[in-house]
C-alpha cells in the first residue's frame, strides 16, 4: 500500500469526511487566551475624560473580590496603568482624580498566564461616569502575541472525568495529539507504564519534551518526562494550555506548556463531600475479551476539600484528600489460536528450568490503590507582601496491570508499580513600587517509583503472536530529588513593561533501571518456537545501580513594548545550560530568542492579528541518558547474539536455569556522543481572533514548527556486536491549522469548541526507535507515529431551563457533554525479526520496499457526558448533587496499540495492524456530592 492510506480494516473513511468539513468548529466553542509566563495574570488599561482626553496622574487600585487583596499605582501622561503579576481571581478596577467623579469597573476575572485590558472613563464632578471595560475574561485580548487554553471553574469541576485527573482536560486543546502514554493516565495517581510521558503531543514533538508547571515551578518528571505530584480537581483553580508561546520565561521545554494555578484563597468559606463509584454490571466489555465475556470491575473515588479565610482579608487555607480503589479483570493476550502450541511447548522437558510453564487466554485479577493529599497557605503581609506556602501529596500503586509493551501480551508480562510523589513549594511576591514587582519561588520534591514483573526470567517474544516472561522494563526502581528557586521580576516604565529573571534546578536521580537484566529471547515465527531456535538473544550483565546528578541554570530578559494604542510588540532572550556531575556531556549556554506582535486594525471591531517565533531548548530524559552509566563497559555490559548463537544461549540457559555466560557473545555498551545537545525546537505561528458577539469570539491559528536534536539510539558498529551511541540527531516537521470558538459563560450555558488539521513527520518518534539501516537516517523520514490528520474536540456545560412553573423535580438539571474525535494514526509495519544484524531492540527491521509508518489505524470517537440534579439549601448557600456520568458513551472501539508486525520469514502475518490494546469500553459512573 502507499504510505499514508488506510488499512482495509480501518473503518476511517467517514469521519474522515466529517472532520474535512470545517464549518462544522462554529457549532460549539474554545476558550483561547494569551500567554504569559509565571503563575499570575496582568491587567493593563486607560483612563480618560468625557472628551477622549487622557486622564493623568490619576490613583488607581485593583480589588481582589475574594480576599480584598488592594494594589494601587498613578495613571501615566498617556493616562496608562499597569498591574502586572496578580494572582488569579475576581477583580474590580477603581480610578479617582480630582475634578472628576470616582469609578470603579465591574467585576472581570484575571486568569493564569492573562494580559486583560479595561479601560474606564472618568466623569466631572457632578456628573455620573461610565464604565467601558474593553476585555473580558472570554473576549479578544489585544495585547496576546500567542493564544493558549485556559481551563477551570465549572468547566472542569463540573464536566465528566473518569479519574478526575485534570491532565484529562487537557484533551480539549488545540495543537495537540494524545501520545500512547494518554492510556497510562486513566487514574488520578496511578502510573501503568515504566516509561510514561505526559500523554501529549504538541506541535508534532515527543511527550516527553512538555513543561508541567504548578505555580510557576517545575512538576516533570526528569527521568521520563511525565508528570509528577497530582493534584485534585477541588485545588486546581485554574490550568491553562499552550503549544506555542514567547514569553522569555517559558523554557525547559521544546514542546507545550501546561500550566496549573491551584487555590489562592477567598474570604468565603468554601468545601465538599464527594464519592464516585462504579460496579462492573454498568459497563460494556472490551473489545479485546473474546466471547463478550465482561470482567469483574468496581471502582471508588472518595475525598473532602476545604478552603476558605483563617483570618479574613489576610490568612487563607486550602486542604483536600482523595483516595481510589480499583478492582477488576484484565485481559491476557495470547491468541486462541497460538495458545495451545506454546503451551505445549512450555509444558516440555526443555523448559522445566524456566519460571514460566504456560501463557493464558482470559482475565486475571487486578486492582489499584491511590490516595492524594494538598494543603495551601497564603498570607498577605500588608499591602506589599504576599507569602504562599504548599504541600502537596500522592501515592498510587497498580498489582498486576502494568502494560510495558504495545504487543500482545501474557499476563506474565505485565507487573505492578508503586508511585509516591512529595511536593512543597514556597512564594513570596513583592510589590516593590507600583512600577516594580518581584517574585521568588522556592520548591522542593521527590519522586519515587517501583516496576515489578508478574514473573521471572527472560522475556519471550514471538512477534504478532505474543509476549511472556519478565518484561525488559519492568525491573526497576528509583527516587527523583528536586530542588528549584526562581527569581523574576516585572518593571513598568510609561509603554514598556521589561521582564527579568533566573532559574536554578537541581536533580538528583537514584536509580536501578534493570532492563534487559533477565534477558530476552526473540522467536521469529511460532514454529521457531516449536523448535527452540531464537533468531536473537540480548542480556545486560552488571550491577544496575547508578546515581545521577543534573543541574540546570536559566536566565531571561523581555520587553513588551506599545508601540501604538493598537500594537504590541514583544521580544526576549533566555539562556540555558545543563550540566552533570558524571562523565556525561552537557549543554553550554543555548540562547533562545523569542518575538511576538499584537496588532489590532481598528479600535472599534473586535479584531486582533497575531505572530510569534520562539527557538525552544529541552532537557536530557534521564532514563534515557541512564543506559550509558551503567551499560559503560566497566559497571556492565549488554550481548546481543543472533542465529546460532542465539540458540545456544537458550540451550544454556534452559539446561542450567541460569542467565548465559557472557561467553556467547562480545560485549556492548552504552556510548553518549560527545557533541549530544538536548532537543531544541522552532515555532513560527500566525493568527487572529474575532469577536462574533459580547460573549463568543473565534480564534485561528497557523503553526510551523520544527524539532532537532532530539534523542535517539543507533549503533555505530553497523553491525554485530553492537555499539550504541546515544545521539541528539533525530528531527521532526509539523504543519498544522487550528480554529477554536468560544461562548463564555452566559444564563448557564458555555460550549466551546477546536478542530485541528495537521501533518507531523519525523525520523525518529521516541528515544528508543532505532533506524532500520543505522547509516541512513534519511531512509526513516516519513508520518511519525504522533501524526494526526484531523481532530475534533469539543465540551458544553449547560444548565437545562424550565418554566417556573414546572415542578421542583425537573428543575436545576446540568447535562455536559464532552467529545473528542480523531482521524487514524500511523502503524509501522516491521519485520518480525532484526533480518539485518543491526541491533536494534525493538525492532526496527522493515519488509523489503515497506516504509516507516505505511499505514493509517481507525479513528477514533470518544463521547463523555454528565447529567447532573442539584438541589439547593439555605438560599443556595449550601447544595446537594447527584447523578450519573458516562465515558465512551457510544462503546467505539478506540484503539491505543496495534500489532506492527507484518511479517515474517514464513510470510505475511495475519495479526499485523490487528488491536493490542483498547481504551476503555463504555463504563457508567455514579456521584454524589454535597458542597457549601
Amino acid at each position: 500500500m502507499p504510505q499514508g492510506t488506510a488499512i482495509p480494516i480501518a473503518p476511517v473513511r467517514s469521519v474522515c469526511m466529517l472532520l474535512r468539513i470545517p464549518v462544522l468548529a462554529l457549532l460549539l466553542s474554545y476558550p483561547v487566551q494569551s500567554q504569559t509566563a509565571g503563575p499570575s495574570g496582568s491587567i493593563h488599561g486607560y483612563l480618560k475624560d468625557s472628551t477622549n482626553a487622557p486622564v493623568a496622574a490619576a490613583k488607581v487600585l485593583v480589588r481582589n473580590s475574594d480576599t480584598n487583596f488592594t494594589r494601587e499605582t498613578k495613571s501615566d501622561a498617556e493616562g496608562r496603568f499597569v498591574f502586572a503579576g496578580l494572582p488569579v481571581g475576581n477583580y474590580v478596577v477603581h480610578a479617582e482624580q480630582s475634578g472628576f467623579t470616582s469609578v470603579d469597573s465591574a467585576s472581570f476575572e484575571v486568569r493564569v498566564g492573562q494580559i486583560l485590558e479595561v479601560n474606564l472613563m472618568l466623569a466631572p464632578e457632578g456628573v455620573s461616569s461610565r464604565i467601558d471595560v474593553t476585555e473580558q475574561a472570554d473576549s479578544i485580548e489585544a495585547a496576546a502575541t500567542t493564544t493558549s487554553a485556559a481551563l477551570g471553574g465549572e468547566r472542569i469541576e463540573e464536566a465528566p472525568a473518569r479519574s478526575r485527573n485534570y491532565l484529562n482536560f487537557t484533551a480539549m486543546a488545540p495543537g495537540l495529539a494524545s501520545t500512547s502514554s494518554a492510556g497510562a493516565q486513566r487514574s488520578m495517581t496511578v502510573l501503568r507504564s515504566p516509561v510514561a510521558d505526559s500523554g501529549f503531543s504538541f506541535g508534532g514533538l515527543r511527550g516527553r519534551n512538555n513543561s508541567v508547571e504548578v505555580d510557576g515551578v517545575d512538576n516533570r518528571d526528569e527521568t521520563t518526562g511525565g508528570n509528577r505530584v497530582a493534584i485534585g480537581l477541588e485545588m486546581v483553580q485554574e490550568f491553562r494550555v499552550a503549544a506555542a508561546m514567547t514569553g522569555a520565561e517559558l523554557g525547559g521545554a521544546a514542546g507545550g506548556l501546561i500550566n496549573v494555578v491551584t487555590r489562592t484563597g477567598v474570604n468565603q468559606m468554601h468545601g465538599d463531600v464527594t464519592f464516585f463509584g462504579q460496579v462492573g454490571g454498568l459497563n460494556a466489555s472490551r473489545s479485546e475479551t473474546s466471547g463478550g465475556v465482561r470482567p469483574d470491575f468496581h471502582r471508588y473515588q472518595p475525598g473532602a476539600s476545604w478552603y476558605g479565610p483563617l483570618r479574613r482579608d489576610q490568612t487563607f487555607l486550602a486542604a483536600a484528600f482523595e483516595a481510589e480503589r480499583e478492582s477488576g479483570e484484565e485481559w491476557s493476550d495470547t491468541p486462541e489460536e497460538s495458545i495451545d502450541r506454546i503451551n505445549r511447548v512450555l509444558s516440555s522437558a526443555s523448559w522445566r528450568n524456566l519460571p514460566v510453564r504456560s501463557v493464558l487466554r482470559g482475565l486475571y485479577p487486578t486492582s489499584e490503590r491511590g490516595e492524594e493529599f494538598f494543603t495551601k497557605l497564603n498570607h498577605q503581609v500588608g499591602s506589599a507582601d504576599s507569602l504562599a506556602a504548599r504541600y502537596a501529596f500522592s501515592r498510587g500503586r497498580a498489582f498486576g496491570d502494568v502494560q510495558p509493551m504495545g504487543h500482545f501480551l501474557d499476563r506474565s508480562a505485565g507487573g505492578s508499580s508503586r508511585t509516591t510523589d512529595h511536593s512543597a513549594t514556597f512564594n513570596w511576591f513583592h510589590v516593590a513600587t507600583p512600577n516594580l514587582v518581584w517574585e521568588t519561588r522556592a520548591q522542593y520534591g521527590r519522586r519515587e517509583q517501583d516496576m515489578t514483573p508478574n514473573s521471572s526470567g527472560p522475556m519471550v517474544e514471538i512477534p504478532g503472536s505474543v509476549t511472556f516472561g519478565q518484561a525488559y522494563r519492568m525491573d526497576s526502581s528509583r527516587a527523583e530529588t528536586h530542588w528549584q528557586a526562581v527569581e523574576a521580576a516585572d518593571w513598568v516604565h510609561a509603554r514598556h513593561r521589561i521582564s527579568f529573571g533566573a532559574q536554578f534546578h537541581s536533580v538528583h536521580l537514584d536509580a536501578r533501571l534493570a532492563d534487559h537484566l533477565a534477558g530476552i529471547f526473540l522467536f521469529p515465527t511460532l514454529e521457531a518456537f516449536e523448535r527452540n531456535q531464537p533468531d536473537i538473544y540480548s542480556q545486560s550483565f552488571g550491577n544496575p545501580n547508578t546515581q545521577m546528578d543534573t543541574r540546570q541554570a536559566s536566565a531571561w530578559i523581555q520587553e513588551r513594548w506599545q508601540a501604538t494604542r493598537p500594537l504590541f510588540l514583544e521580544a526576549g532572550v533566555r539562556a540555558d545550560r545543563q550540566w552533570f556531575s558524571q562523565s556525561l556531556p552537557g549543554s553550554g549556554w543555548l540562547l533562545s530568542p523569542r518575538a511576538g506582535l499584537a496588532w489590532r486594525p481598528s479600535p472599534k471591531r473586535p479584531l486582533v492579528f497575531r505572530a510569534g517565533f520562539g527557538l525552544f531548548y529541552d532537557r536530557y530524559p534521564l532514563v534515557w541518558l541512564n543506559q550509558a552509566l551503567w551499560k559503560d563497559g566497566r559497571q556492565g555490559f549488554e550481548t546481543y547474539q543472533a542465529g546460532a548463537a542465539a540458540t545456544a544461549a537458550l540451550l544454556f540457559l534452559q539446561q542450567t536455569g541460569t542467565a548465559a555466560v557472557p561467553a556467547f557473545g562480545g560485549q556492548s555498551t552504552y556510548v553518549p556522543d560527545r557533541n549530544l545537545a538536548p532537543a531544541a525546537s522552532r515555532k513560527i505561528t500566525l493568527g487572529g481572533e474575532y469577536g462574533l458577539n459580547s460573549l463568543t469570539t473565534l480564534t485561528g491559528q497557523m503553526s510551523w514548527v520544527r524539532g532537532w536534536h532530539l534523542p535517539r539510539t543507533r549503533n555505530i558498529a553497523a553491525g554485530l556486536p553492537p555499539t550504541y551511541l546515544l545521539e541528539s540527531t533525530a528531527q521532526s516537521s509539523f504543519r498544522g491549522a487550528s480554529i477554536s470558538v468560544n461562548r463564555r459563560m452566559f444564563d448557564e450555558l458555555t460550549f466551546l469548541i477546536n478542530y485541528d488539521m495537521g501533518r507531523t513527520f519525523d525520523d525518529g518518534s521516541d528515544f528508543d526507535e532505532q533506524l532500520q539501516n543505522p547509516l541512513d537516517a534519511r531512509a526513516d523520514w516519513a508520518h511519525s507515529r504522533l501524526h494526526q490528520r484531523h481532530r475534533l474536540s469539543a465540551n458544553a456545560l449547560w444548565e437545562i431551563p424550565l418554566p417556573p412553573a414546572a415542578p421542583h423535580s425537573l428543575q436545576n438539571w446540568t447535562i455536559a457533554p464532552v467529545a473528542v474525535l480523531g482521524s487514524g494514526r500511523p502503524i509501522n509495519a516491521l519485520y518480525s525479526t532484526d533480518s539485518a544484524r543491526t541491533g536494534a531492540f525493538p525492532i526496527a527491521a522493515r519488509p523489503s520496499g515497506v516504509s516507516r509508518n505505511p499505514h493509517l489505524g481507525q479513528a477514533t470517537i470518544q463521547f463523555d457526558a454528565r447529567l447532573m440534579k442539584t438541589i439547593r439549601y439555605r438560599e443556595g448557600r449550601c447544595w446537594l448533587q447527584f447523578g450519573a456520568e458516562a465515558f465512551n458513551l457510544l462503546n467505539h472501539t478506540n484503539p491505543v496499540t496495534y500489532s506492527e508486525y507484518s511479517a515474517s520469514p514464513a510470510g505475511p502475518l495475519s495479526s499485523y495492524a490487528r488491536m493490542s490494546e483498547s481504551a476503555a469500553a463504555r463504563q457508567v459512573q455514579l456521584f454524589i456530592q454535597f458542597e457549601y
